[in-house]
């Protein structure tokens, strides 16, 4: 139960982080994709520092390695066999229509996108290791901030009202305790592969990350901005960890 609350509670801050377009209806590329790069840093060192550094020590690296790989087999299977609609295209579908099918692909979009996250929060609760799971939830929490303002604001471009933009993104936040719930299960079944289990939750992330967060970043001429980006998400998760530990 701790878990599911954890990762509702991180979901609904991407809901929270459209807030500030009830004053604004747009922000500009420079710091969409500053905001993205932050995003990409805070996602890499919770599943480096998070998940994969805690496994290490097991000195079972075998499960480590098949963990990494078929996280991200899995998001990548996801990719190929549901449709759905990447992040980089927000700008350049008409959603003037507010058609309910594509309203519909778009927040599976973005729930896919955050299972991982919600995974890799259900198993640092699940596992008997409240320290990674409480982690886990800040650095998501204050990762769904600056991604509920990127992912939403161009729906106002698109036709859409403010509080409906603000609404997806509260509803986009969802698929993270779909993910603490799976993640719980997962670590209950099997505990004794407690590093297999992290791994996993962590090539899902690194996945998203090399995926659409880098690439989305560093698309539109604003490399410096988003790498710096990345390097300040890192840094914010450094303290983070440090404080809580």
């Amino acid at each position: 139960m701790k878990a599911l609350i954890a990762a509702l509670i991180a979901g609904l801050a991407t809901g929270i982080g459209a807030l500030p377009l009830l004053f604004v209806s747009k922000i500009s590329k420079a710091m969409e994709d500053l905001l993205l790069g932050f995003a990409a840093g805070i996602m890499i060192f919770a599943s480096s520092f998070s998940l994969i550094r805690p496994v290490l020590m097991r000195k079972n690296i075998l499960q480590v390695i098949l963990g990494l790989l078929i996280g991200a087999i899995i998001m990548a299977i996801v990719e190929i066999t549901v449709p759905h609609i990447h992040l980089d295209k927000l700008k350049v579908i008409d959603f003037q229509d507010e058609t309910m099918k594509k309203t519909i692909l778009l927040l599976m979009a973005i729930i896919i996108h955050s299972i991982p996250e919600g995974l890799a929060i259900g198993v640092g609760y699940s596992l008997g290791d409240s320290s990674v799971g409480l982690v886990m939830t800040i650095s998501i929490a204050v990762q769904n901030l600056p991604e509920g303002l990127v992912v939403s604001a161009p729906l106002i471009d698109k036709g859409y009202s403010r509080l409906k933009a603000i609404a997806f993104g509260f509803l986009a936040g969802m698929g993270q305790p779909l993910g603490a719930a799976l993640g719980v299960m997962m670590g209950r079944m099997i505990i004794i592969y407690k590093p297999f289990i992290f791994s996993l939750a962590a090539g899902a992330m690194y996945y998203v990350v090399s995926h659409e967060l880098i690439p989305e970043s560093h698309c539109n001429g604003n490399q410096m901005k988003a790498s710096f980006g990345v390097i300040f998400g890192f840094i914010i998760m450094l303290f983070i960890d440090y404080m809580v530990k």
